[in-house]
């Protein structure tokens, strides 16, 4: 019979390749894992900067040398790991340049159109927004007192487009609801009005404004009757008022250059 310590012996010797092969093996899958690992961090060195937004669910980061893509890391639950998915990047948006005292400016009511016309029965006075587009008919003139950038708050006038008023500096005025354009007055308070911008700063081309009145309650806003409904006064839509204390869809208005 053999002895014990040869049969112990004998057992090592048959297990040594079995294990010789599964460290072998084991070896391989660490270096296709650290591959891994090296490939993405090459490709994505900022998603190790971003593992615990990920691992709440989703995290970003930019790619270097990619201005098309970003990346969002996630984590999968099924193969206890990071996942590196590739999504379009939002283009970031253009920033407008400033409007300042003594600019061109268009403004374009909700209805599509833009200021300029002036309509009535006896006198052209009645301020309307017919325009499909900015030409000198619909260009108006932003004034403030102080010069310089229009911030959101300001007090401001507007003149109405020269080719409208045969060449002549006419203000458009608020009194009541009424929206008219009959004197230039650089000092007047029905010619005043408030340029409001809800995110605040600086008014840029391009920005969604409102326009509140200045004289007696200060409080309501300028907006325009849809073109398609008659304004009582010679024309038929587009009539400009101001009527109630509320920044909605029909006071909304962009500014443009």
């Amino acid at each position: 019979a053999m002895p014990p310590s040869q049969r112990r012996s004998g057992r090592r010797a048959e297990k040594a390749p079995v294990l010789r092969v599964a460290l072998l093996a084991a070896a391989a899958f660490a270096s296709w894992l650290g591959a891994r690992a090296f490939a993405l961090g090459c490709s994505a060195p900022h998603l190790v900067a971003h593992r615990r937004a990920a691992l709440a669910g989703l995290g970003a980061s930019s790619s270097p040398g990619s201005g098309s893509r970003i990346l969002l890391a996630s984590f999968d639950s099924r193969s206890n790991g990071l996942v590196a998915l590739w999504a379009a990047k939002k283009a970031p948006s253009k920033v407008g340049e400033p409007i300042c005292d003594g600019d061109t400016v268009y403004i374009k009511m909700w209805t599509g159109r833009y200021i300029g016309e002036l309509d009535g029965t006896s006198r052209k006075e009645w301020v309307k927004a017919r325009g499909t587009k900015k030409d000198k008919d619909h260009a108006l003139t932003i004034e403030k007192r102080a010069g310089g950038e229009i911030e959101s708050g300001d007090e401001v006038r507007l003149v109405m487009p020269l080719t409208v008023t045969n060449g002549t500096k006419v203000h458009m005025d608020i009194v009541g609801s009424a929206v008219r354009a009959r004197f230039y007055d650089p000092r007047g308070e029905w010619q005043k009005m408030t340029i409001i911008k809800q995110e605040g700063g600086v008014i840029r081309d391009g920005d969604t404004i409102f326009i509140r009145s200045v004289f007696k309650n200060g409080r309501d806003y300028m907006d325009a009757n849809p073109l398609d409904k008659p304004d009582g006064v010679g024309g038929f839509g587009g009539e400009v008022k101001c009527r109630w204390p509320d920044e909605g869809d029909w006071q909304r208005m962009t500014i443009e250059k």
